[in-house]
């Protein structure tokens, strides 16, 4: 496949993109659905219409990612796959909305899906940085569902307008016992970014935007809304202790 492709792109995305210094990239990940590669250090994805539009990736409208070529390059600010170039014709908004009314919606099948995969998590919702060698690259894939469950909470605790900069700080030292793409979408979660089945539950929770959220992957969106119910938990029930204090 040649000519151009139009992507919608994250801000942050795009700024990565125009500060990258000219030259190929390591192919990290192909399928039919998403391409990803490392960016300097930091994951980015160029992904079809059917996939799920991760933050840190170009968004395309291609059916189909198989037709173009197994080298990536950057030239200019511009993403070049095989003889494909991903031109970016407009923004894409994923920061996190303003948390809505949350009750318990769905928490039960997210947190039986965590509890068989052995992660353990406190029923208060306060995580500590003693939580993260339990969590941070925990379970199999590019994005273990330890790690869905932390960019969930983090996500949260920022839609709730309550970062917990300690927990954060003990991530960011940590990224590199995890694959780069999860790495970069706890950094995007970090950020208050987050993927739209995602956006959509906090700032409307209900069955269709839980449905949505859990249908997100094998395992990931019941990882994200685990974590997002394990941060309301923790503002809900101790609104005064301070954050990532342990118990």
């Amino acid at each position: 496949m040649s000519g151009v492709v139009s992507v919608a792109a994250p801000v942050r995305v795009r700024e990565r993109l125009a500060e990258a210094e000219d030259g190929p990239r390591r192919v990290l990940h192909t399928s039919a659905t998403a391409i990803y590669v490392d960016l300097d250090g930091w994951c980015l994805g160029l992904v079809s219409a059917d996939a799920t539009r991760v933050p840190c990736a170009l968004w395309s409208t291609l059916p189909d990612l198989t037709g173009l070529g197994p080298t990536v390059r950057v030239e200019a600010g511009t993403l070049h796959v095989g003889a494909a170039t991903a031109r970016i014709t407009r923004l894409a908004d994923v920061s996190v909305p303003t948390l809505g009314r949350h009750g318990d919606h769905g928490f039960g099948p997210a947190r039986a899906m965590t509890a068989a995969a052995g992660l353990s998590l406190p029923d208060d919702g306060r995580l500590t940085p003693a939580h993260l060698d339990h969590l941070l690259g925990r379970g199999p894939g590019l994005t273990p569902l330890g790690d869905d469950v932390l960019a969930g909470w983090f996500a949260a605790r920022v839609a709730a307008g309550h970062p917990d900069h300690v927990m954060a700080a003990a991530v960011r030292r940590r990224l590199g016992v995890t694959t780069l793409l999860s790495a970069t979408l706890l950094d995007c979660a970090l950020q208050g970014e987050a993927l739209p089945q995602l956006a959509a539950w906090l700032s409307g929770p209900g069955p269709t935007t839980t449905e949505a959220l859990l249908g997100v992957g094998a395992t990931s969106g019941a990882g994200l809304l685990a974590g997002a119910g394990l941060a309301i938990a923790s503002l809900t029930d101790h609104p005064t202790d301070r954050p990532g204090r342990a118990a």
